[in-house]
């Protein structure tokens, strides 16, 4: 993320996404009544019937609209924010959505009534991660290789890959050569230079992936790991994030630290350890000042007691992190309600 202009003292913050990540992030920034202004393309007015009748023309222009709904689908490359003109040259008052691209790198204003401590944690570290590789996964067994990357958001899925084999695959050293090739051409479209690859998966089908690559390219450009898991696919991915193995290339991913923090709170619930979760719990464990660290989802963010218990968090000195609903470990926080803690003392 680009942050091009920042007025605090007038609620303004205009921003640039530059990749998947930053839709993501702005999905999280905007909220229903906040003022959005960007460019769009919107029809021009029309002057009679006989025009009318024509198909409309699209015209450029600049329009601020007030957000009453905001989408955004995994993975997608645009965000789409639906509301009331306010500002702009014509039809003011009508409704428009606002296509916001990573692709075009449309810049984006943001006016809010007031900006959040969350909101503009949540902005440096889109700016502190704007120049940060992508992890790529290739998780293979002898019948189906996944080809995934990981983003601050989650993990997006890009390929699978079928072997098409019928028996053991050193038994046609062919058919493996070009199910290798197949994978290979994949990786290369995706994966940038320097870039980290991590092949995982069961038996030995990644080391002999590995051997090919070797034998493939003369001069690695991108670091490569190479670790086993009990499974493939999209699973073996998991697995391998949960396992702290990627730790070392990882340091800052955002889907690695929260995976690593709902593993460790489930952890703590199986032991009675020093943790609560569900919302009457944690919110009284965050009026008696014994949260060290708050949990919640990104959807409970958005909600009136969220964002109250929020305010408590920062009133306590407690510390928080926001878990994305994306990916498994948000999934299993909103499982248990949405809301979590770690303690410093029991309540």
């Amino acid at each position: 993320m680009k942050l091009i202009y920042k007025d605090l003292q007038h609620g303004e913050i205009k921003l640039m996404p530059e990749n998947l990540d930053d839709i993501w992030h702005l999905y999280n920034l905007i909220e229903k009544d906040d003022l959005v202004r960007s460019i769009t393309y919107r029809s021009i007015e029309q002057k009679d019937d006989k025009i009318r009748s024509k198909k409309s023309e699209k015209k450029k222009l600049k329009l601020g609209i007030e957000v009453k709904e905001i989408e955004f689908h995994e993975f997608s490359d645009r965000l789409r924010i639906h509301g009331i003109i306010k500002e702009g040259p014509q039809d003011l008052g009508s409704f428009h959505t606002l296509n916001i691209s990573a692709e075009k790198m449309d810049k984006i204003s943001i006016i809010k009534k007031e900006w959040k401590y969350y909101h503009i944690n949540r902005i440096e570290e889109a700016v502190k991660n704007r120049n940060q590789d992508i992890l790529t996964f290739v998780s293979l067994d002898e019948e189906t290789a996944t080809v995934a990357v990981l983003r601050q958001s989650g993990i997006q899925l890009i390929a699978e890959i079928k072997s098409n084999h019928t028996g053991k695959m050193y038994e046609s050293i062919d058919r493996t050569n070009e199910y290798y090739g197949n994978i290979f051409s994949i990786i290369k479209i995706n994966n940038t230079e320097n870039s980290p690859l991590v092949i995982v998966g069961p038996g030995f089908v990644k080391e002999h992936f590995m051997k090919f690559l070797n034998e493939k390219i003369n001069d690695m450009k991108y670091e490569i790991l190479v670790r086993g898991t009990g499974n493939s696919g999209l699973n073996g991915i998991q697995e391998a994030i949960k396992s702290g193995i990627i730790d070392r290339i990882t340091k800052e991913n955002r889907v690695v630290f929260e995976t690593q923090m709902i593993e460790k709170l489930f952890e703590e619930i199986k032991k009675d350890g020093l943790i609560a979760f569900g919302e009457d719990k944690v919110y009284e464990c965050l009026k008696n000042g014994a949260v060290d660290r708050f949990l919640l989802t990104d959807s409970m963010v958005r909600t009136k007691k969220g964002e109250e218990m929020l305010n408590l968090s920062k009133q306590n000195n407690s510390n928080f992190t926001i878990i994305n609903t994306i990916h498994e470990a948000g999934k299993k926080l909103e499982a248990i309600g949405g809301f979590a803690a770690f303690l410093r003392f029991k309540v």
